[in-house]
């Protein structure tokens, strides 16, 4: 009896320990909530569940990156659609600026504003994400994106390279344009290539040019002319001479002025118009010693985007002897010159929608890509609870179940381990 009661007990300490280490393990996954603690939990689920966590992780990423290249995508967007008001603004700016009542005092004012509008275009090229990055910079993304030097003269200082980031397993998204793209390489209607700060400036410069010229020159009686053209075409113009006054229309392609001397002369205006310096100069003297005056000049085919304008008329007072009386006149085609610049601003603002259809094209395809990992991302969620979760209904359950055994096994033990042989044959 000795040797099957410590047999007997031996086996009843091990189920004990076996009943309480099963009992930690339940009560482990009861305050845990995890059905699969430890890989012996269960070593098919763990493989599974480790596999399911992978994929979890890799869905995250997606839908992070996917977030960022929404908020660069967006901040892109709001940034071009300032863009495109500054040039919608500079467009208002433009047609006010020829109008041919405004002083110069007020042009100047306009081409003030032209300066700050730069400025801001500046600023919104070189505008940064929530990580700190310069969107616009290609790669080079903890540089600004443009920088001015002290002529005001703006250059890109990123380079041509997108960041991608991946939205999927199979997919990669653009999440940035270079700035070079959005703002520089701009193909104007009249195939001169052209970028924002430029065009900008162009307007700038056309309004301030024609403040330095007038639109009607005036001489005491005797004045020199001659053409600067290098726009071919018919050019038209009004002269006033006392009381008298003629419409002048010249079919002209160079500097020649005989067709123009020949139509004055034709006019009745009381001037005589001789030609000089072979043939490129006209000296028109009036008979009667009255003011002439030189008005209206239309110029044909103005270049566009020509930084000042290269076709107009340098009207010189002189006396009898050929001596210059005060400064030159230059008469421009003055609402030709500021918009002759008008096709370019539009061009740029087509350039900029352009751009808002690329980058909102990317948004909706970021968009698209975010819903499809989100709902992977709640299905790959539901099967990671189904098989890591705890049922805490069914571990008290089985708990309770086996501390009852337990207890019920721990006092039999008592009750068996208490008896002697006269108890058995009694």
């Amino acid at each position: 009896m000795k040797i099957s009661n410590k047999l007997f007990n031996e086996q009843q300490i091990s189920q004990f320990s076996k009943q309480m280490e099963t009992a930690q393990k339940i009560q482990a996954k009861i305050s845990s909530g995890k059905n699969i603690i430890f890989a012996s939990d269960d070593p098919v689920g763990a493989v599974q569940l480790s596999g399911l966590n992978d994929v979890k992780n890799k869905i995250e990423q997606y839908i992070d990156n996917a977030n960022l290249a929404l908020n660069r995508l967006e901040l892109m967007d709001s940034t071009l659609e300032a863009s495109k008001n500054v040039f919608i603004r500079c467009n208002e700016l433009a047609i006010q600026a020829s109008n041919d009542v405004l002083a110069p005092s007020d042009r100047e004012a306009i081409a003030l504003e032209f300066d700050e509008l730069k400025k801001e275009l500046l600023s919104l090229s070189n505008v940064r994400d929530s990580t700190g990055s310069y969107i616009y910079a290609g790669f080079k993304t903890k540089k600004p994106a443009f920088e001015i030097d002290s002529t005001g003269s703006v250059s890109y200082k990123g380079d041509r390279g997108s960041i991608n980031l991946a939205v999927s397993e199979s997919r990669m998204l653009e999440s940035t344009i270079d700035g070079a793209s959005v703002f520089q390489d701009i193909v104007t209607s009249s195939g001169v290539s052209t970028d924002l700060f430029a065009a900008v400036d162009n307007v700038s410069r056309s309004i301030r040019t024609a403040n330095s010229g007038v639109e009607a020159a005036k001489a005491p009686g005797i004045a020199k002319l001659n053409l600067t053209n290098q726009d071919p075409g018919t050019y038209s113009f009004t002269i006033t001479s006392g009381s008298k006054t003629a419409d002048i229309s010249v079919a002209l392609t160079g500097t020649n002025l005989t067709d123009v001397a020949t139509a004055i002369n034709a006019a009745d205006l009381d001037i005589t118009a001789t030609l000089q310096d072979s043939n490129t100069s006209l000296v028109l003297t009036n008979t009667l010693a009255k003011d002439i005056t030189l008005s209206n000049l239309e110029i044909p085919n103005i270049t566009k985007s020509q930084e000042q304008p290269t076709s107009f008329i340098s009207f010189q007072p002189i006396d009898a002897a050929g001596t210059s009386l005060g400064n030159s006149q230059t008469v421009y085609d003055f609402d030709q010159t500021i918009a002759s610049r008008l096709d370019e601003l539009v061009t740029i603002q087509n350039h900029l929608s352009n751009q808002r259809a690329k980058v909102g094209a990317r948004v909706n395809s970021a968009v698209r890509q975010k819903d499809v990992m989100d709902e992977r991302k709640i299905q790959i969620t539901t099967d990671v609870s189904e098989l890591a979760d705890a049922d805490l209904s069914k571990l008290v359950t089985e708990l309770q179940s086996l501390l009852t055994s337990q207890e019920a096994s721990q006092k039999a033990f008592v009750k068996i381990s208490g008896l002697n042989l006269f108890d058995y044959i009694s």
